[in-house]
């Protein structure tokens, strides 16, 4: 997990974390024969600062390199995603076998790494209503570094428990496909108990986690996301939603909850959440909720799904906040014009805003998008202008020289990820109108030498268009289809290639 990235440390300063990668064999075994018998879900990429498995070891980076993730595979570890899922399961594995010996991911021998938590910071009573928002955020955040913390987490969870039967109650109360992993979950989460399970009575209709974790009413759409196949699907694990179904079951606020978890949450959005669709997805339900707050209604929500760069998931902060603006700002012109645009229409003016939203955020000597006081004829014109230009050939026929800094990996999913520059106007052409953005018309930077255009495909599927400056070695831009941001992981992969080719 993480090894295709491995480098050998070319100085002193990494010789420890050298030897330390070497050590680590039995650990990587035991992660990849965990993915093997019991794959069940991937991190969840949105939300993931509380689950930083060597979160300790932070200190040990700054001024040496440039960030953890890059850590992580630089010295050759398991990426930090199978690192805190793997630690969990041998959590819960600890949990259920009294007699299991706890596998530290790293030994303890050296001082520079031992763990001093205070037990008393990390005692928790979850009490219905009294700040179930920290005390969430509290026991999450003891969860880290288990390598250190395993056998007091292991005692925690199994006195909250109590009689092991009751985990066989729990596994016994869901169909065989979800049953591990909600059992798993359920006695990890076991200081949010309100109820015992041998309390629960099947016949009463209410369902075996409301009776555990619930007292208030609960948006469907998180309950569901426990029962998500995980194993075939590889859906992300659902941490951020698990901890929302706590908070609003338990009485509690999501915008409380915001300023620990870092959540984006404004006034009125937890009502409207709770109003949303059972067949939706929890993201797209915070679009929904979000889309009502600002006053819109189905047809409004419709519409921005159907538009790919505005699914965002709007209360997360990991996008920039001229970007979480643009985005409010944009939908709520939408809705206040709804019944003067046709669906195509305002598909064609989501595409013409990003464009110019991105060109003003690309070039400092145009002016920032703004869509105080544009009148709908104007934005028409506009969209339409803007949509004929991206479908001109003029600059089809334009050739350049290529920079030497196309290159190819595998992650390690075994995904197959090429950086292709593109060296001619047809091929802009064909990027630009695969991807449904305006990189055709980019002919004269590329030929100007102003410019350099690369298509990153995984599997062989074009996923993000990057936009390189020759002189500086800068990334100026990258973009999927329709101008959507890049994921985490896209990302990473784009980091590791400037540092490997464009960093020589």
């Amino acid at each position: 997990m993480g090894r295709k990235f491995y480098k050998k440390p070319h100085n002193w300063r990494w010789q420890k974390f050298y030897a330390l990668k070497n050590s680590k064999i039995s650990l990587e075994d035991g992660i990849e024969e965990y993915d093997r018998e019991k794959l069940g879900y991937d991190y969840d990429e949105y939300w993931d600062f509380l689950r930083d498995p060597l979160a300790d070891i932070s200190q040990y980076i700054v001024g040496t390199h440039c960030c953890l993730d890059c850590y992580y595979s630089w010295i050759g570890l398991a990426s930090e995603e199978d690192i805190c899922e793997y630690n969990y399961h041998r959590l819960y594995e600890n949990v259920l076998n009294p007699g299991n010996t706890v596998l530290n991911i790293i030994t303890g021998n050296n001082p520079d790494f031992l763990y001093e938590a205070n037990l008393q910071e990390l005692k928790i009573s979850a009490i219905p209503g009294n700040d179930i928002e920290k005390k969430l955020e509290n026991y999450i955040r003891s969860l880290d570094n288990l390598q250190f913390s395993m056998d007091f987490n292991v005692n925690r969870i199994r006195k909250t428990i109590g009689d092991f039967s009751n985990i066989e109650i729990i596994k016994n109360s869901i169909d065989s496909e979800h049953s591990d992993f909600i059992t798993k979950w359920a006695c990890i989460l076991s200081p949010f108990w309100l109820r015992s399970p041998k309390t629960w009575n099947k016949a009463s209709g209410i369902h075996i986690l409301n009776h555990l974790f619930t007292l208030y009413e609960t948006p469907n759409v998180l309950l569901q996301q426990w029962f998500i196949s995980r194993r075939y699907d590889r859906q992300p694990m659902p941490f951020k939603w698990i901890c929302w179904y706590i908070i609003i079951g338990q009485g509690g606020s999501l915008k409380k909850a915001a300023k620990f978890f870092k959540w984006n949450i404004p006034n009125k959005f937890q009502h409207y959440l709770m109003k949303a669709p059972d067949t939706i997805y929890p993201m797209e339900a915070n679009i929904y909720a979000e889309i009502h707050r600002l006053g819109g209604n189905h047809q409004d929500f419709v519409r921005v799904m159907y538009n790919q760069v505005l699914v965002i998931d709007p209360t997360e902060k990991n996008y920039d906040e001229s970007f979480l603006k643009f985005w409010k700002d944009t939908v709520s012109w939408l809705i206040k014009h709804r019944g003067a645009l046709s669906d195509d229409e305002s598909s064609m003016v989501a595409a013409w805003a990003i464009h110019r939203y991105t060109e003003s955020n690309r070039d400092e000597n145009i002016a920032d998008f703004s869509w105080k006081g544009r009148a709908v004829v104007n934005v028409l014109a506009q969209s339409l202008e803007y949509v004929t230009s991206v479908t001109m050939v003029s600059w089809i026929g334009y050739e350049w020289e290529k920079h030497d800094w196309d290159w190819s990996l595998k992650d390690e999913n075994e995904n197959k990820w090429d950086f292709t520059e593109l060296i001619n106007g047809e091929q802009l052409f064909e990027e630009g109108m695969y991807m449904s953005h305006c990189v055709g018309s980019y002919s004269g930077r590329c030929a100007s030498g102003a410019s350099a255009i690369f298509s990153l495909k995984k599997n062989d599927n074009r996923m993000i268009t990057i936009e390189v400056n020759p002189k500086s070695k800068m990334l100026v831009q990258s973009l999927g289809k329709g101008n959507r941001r890049p994921s985490p992981s896209e990302i990473n992969i784009i980091k590791l290639w400037m540092r490997t080719k464009l960093e020589m």
